[in-house]
């Protein structure tokens, strides 16, 4: 899997993290503004949206940690939406661990997952058209620019990409 990171499902102990995480300028400007303000509403999002989605798909975002020491840097894991055709890899880090791997050492992580565990032979990933670092860091393990695909879930227009199992990249 990692040889530096670990995955878990959230917990209701995780409501610090997903505040910072969700509050950071980047995360609002190129994922969503969730309107978390507090840890009770944090608490509410991993309830309602992030525990949610394990329970009716099996796969939902992970909460990534560090091994040593442990400590939550991030999610990174799979969204079924009900406008795209294949699972979509998603995944946000905190700035602090940003541009030191882990974001492709944890989405190789999960395409691993998917191919090996899951069986699965295709993914999706859609990403902001500005956010140039999700894109690049896509490409790198294997995604392929497939246009543009405009969400009713999101109220946006994202850049799309397509991985196959097999990829020569992965």
């Amino acid at each position: 899997m990692s040889d530096r990171l670990r995955f878990r499902l959230p917990s209701f102990s995780d409501s610090a993290f997903y505040l910072k995480l969700m509050n950071e300028p980047d995360y609002v400007r190129y994922i969503a503004d969730h309107g978390i303000e507090t840890e009770s509403d944090a608490l509410h999002y991993i309830k309602s949206k992030t525990l949610r989605r394990f329970t009716l798909n099996k796969v939902g975002l992970w909460l990534v940690e560090l091994k040593d020491p442990i400590e939550p840097i991030g999610v990174c894991g799979l969204v079924v939406r009900n406008e795209l055709d294949y699972p979509d890899l998603g995944f946000a880090f905190l700035e602090a661990y940003r541009g030191q791997g882990y974001g492709q050492e944890a989405a190789r992580a999960v395409l691993e997952f998917v191919r090996d565990k899951l069986k699965l032979k295709r993914l999706c990933a859609i990403t902001h058209p500005e956010n140039e670092p999700s894109a690049r860091l896509l490409r790198k393990i294997g995604f392929e620019k497939d246009g543009q695909r405009h969400l009713a879930e999101i109220g946006a227009t994202s850049d799309y990409y397509l991985w196959q199992s097999g990829s020569r990249r992965f």
